[in-house]
């Protein structure tokens, strides 16, 4: 069953369009990644699905679970069932890691209760008390993957989740993505400019080009293809 529907999707900027007919979907419960050099769009497209203030959609349907998005505001699309993780995270530094996930559980309808969330997080679940501006990269990475988790979304959306992070936290926070997907049936689209880190995880790709989309490629197909991957990718 598709879950997520992007037709025909344009979307930008003041300084100009980004988005030129961007099409992709996402099946319940499908772990699925968004691939691209700098300043393809991958984030446009997140926060576009998302319904942040910017971009501005310009054109196209985003469709969840057959219901139109498009002019949402954000905390409905929450609400739908999609949780978004920005590439910086918005941890709340003076708040532990039980009082930022606790507040996702308030703010959230049906939300996880917080063992069943920290559950995935063994790492911060000893690090309870924890504020988060004292916390690494890699550990902040996680708070924000839990406090989406909390809310108990259908749909996950991961913005560069592996940037500037360790190659061991990398792999650490790969397993609890494929945990999440895998246990709970949460389907994730993932936008990643590591192609390993994404390809350890995800089912099948897109690779997004200048505003479009270039490729649609299961994971084989892509370790497979390296000319695909240099030209587009410059791995």
């Amino acid at each position: 069953m598709t879950l997520l529907a992007v037709e025909d999707l344009e979307a930008g900027y003041e300084t100009g369009q980004v988005l030129f007919g961007v099409d992709l979907d996402v099946e319940a419960g499908e772990l699925v990644s968004l691939l691209g050099r700098n300043g393809a769009g991958k984030t446009t497209t997140l926060r576009g699905i998302a319904g942040a203030a910017e971009p501005t959609i310009l054109g196209g349907t985003i469709r969840f679970d057959g219901e139109r998005l498009n002019g949402d505001p954000p905390y409905r699309i929450a609400q739908r069932g999609i949780s978004f993780v920005p590439e910086d995270r918005r941890c709340f530094p003076r708040l532990s890691v039980v009082e930022n996930i606790r507040l996702a559980i308030n703010h959230a309808e049906g939300p996880k209760d917080l063992k069943t969330v920290l559950d995935f997080f063994p790492a911060l679940a000893e690090m309870r008390d924890k504020h988060a501006r004292n916390m690494s990269g890699g550990e902040q990475q996680m708070l924000a993957i839990a406090r989406a988790l909390a809310a108990n979304p259908r749909l996950m959306l991961l913005d560069e989740p592996f940037e500037g992070l360790a190659p061991y936290i990398v792999r650490n926070i790969e397993d609890i993505i494929a945990d999440i997907n895998e246990e709970q049936g949460i389907a994730v689209l993932l936008v990643e400019q590591n192609v390993a880190a994404a390809m350890a995880v995800a089912d099948r790709h897109y690779v997004l080009d200048e505003g479009r989309i270039a490729a649609s490629v299961p994971t084989e197909r892509l370790r497979e293809d390296e000319e695909l991957r240099q030209r587009y990718l410059g791995v």
